[in-house]
This record gives structure tokens, sequence and C-alpha cells, in this order.
């Protein structure tokens, strides 16, 4: 089972560090004027939510993991 949760664990870190990616892509895409402020707002609330979701799960799993 540890092993389970210690997969798991790391594909959520790995999530994590794309949808991270993702926010710095489009903030710059945003700067560059590529995209308009509504799209952008409504692209960065999609990831952002993404990102709590992602680190929520990820918080269980270290719990369960006995490192909180």
């Amino acid at each position: 089972m540890y092993e389970d949760v210690s997969s798991t664990a790391k594909n959520l870190e790995k999530q994590r560090d794309q949808l991270l990616k993702e926010l710095k892509k489009l903030d710059e895409e945003y700067k560059r004027g590529k995209l308009d402020e509504e799209t952008y707002k409504a692209k960065r609330h999609d990831i952002e939510r993404a990102i709590v979701e992602v680190m929520d799960r990820l918080a269980q799993m270290r719990f369960l993991m006995g490192q909180a």
C-alpha cells in the first residue's frame, strides 16, 4: 500500500510541476499580448483551480505516508 501511495504522490508532484509550467507560459503569452484579458483570466483561473486540487490530493497522500 505504501508503494501505491508513494507512486501516486510522485504522479501528483509531476502534475503540479506541469501545471506550474503552464501557468508561467500563460503569463508570458499574456505579457506578450498574445491573449486578451478575458481569455487570460479564464485560463489562469482554470489552471489555478487544477493546482489547488492537485495540491490538496498531494497533501492527503503525504498524510497517508506520514509526512504531514
